[in-house]
């Protein structure tokens, strides 16, 4: 096996945000605030208002024999759910609840499951939705990383 090596001369960017001429990321992120760790708020509502991906997998099945009616939204960001999903969820994510453009676009005739990759960012959704008068929302614990694993190991995991 042979390879073969080729030297490019890259010119500097002077628009970079990190080495620029005006850079405008000056410091390094939050990693906390960033991966999306629980507050104490939401790992309280969480507690009580958690369920599992099997009990999600025959709610589902509830749903589609019209035994039972909920709303599946996926708290995640558009480029994630193009890598896997739960079926039958919509996607609203996490920064509309934040806003509160989220508590206009949810169903008020129905119970609400939330979910994102691991289940921090839909315990934070909870919370607001819960603050907001939403008692019977409820989030999937370990999130499409579960889902995948557990229920439908066909779904890329990331």
């Amino acid at each position: 096996l042979l390879a073969n090596w080729r030297r490019l001369e890259i010119r500097k960017n002077p628009r970079c945000p990190l080495c620029g001429e005006q850079p405008t990321i000056t410091e390094l992120i939050d990693y906390q605030d960033f991966c999306g760790v629980v507050s104490d708020q939401a790992a309280g509502v969480a507690a009580g208002n958690t369920i599992t991906v099997q009990q999600l997998q025959g709610w589902l099945a509830e749903r589609t024999t019209g035994d039972r009616d909920f709303c599946l939204v996926d708290v995640r960001e558009p480029p994630e759910r193009e890598i896997n999903r739960i079926p039958g969820s919509v996607l609203i994510p996490k920064g509309d609840f934040l806003s509160g453009e989220a508590l206009l676009q949810l169903p008020a005739d129905r119970p609400l499951v939330l979910y994102c990759k691991s289940g921090a960012r839909s315990a934070e959704c909870l919370a607001i939705v819960h603050a907001a008068g939403r008692p019977d929302a409820v989030h999937v614990g370990g999130g499409v990383s579960a889902w995948a694993n557990q229920i439908d190991p066909s779904l890329p995991a990331y």
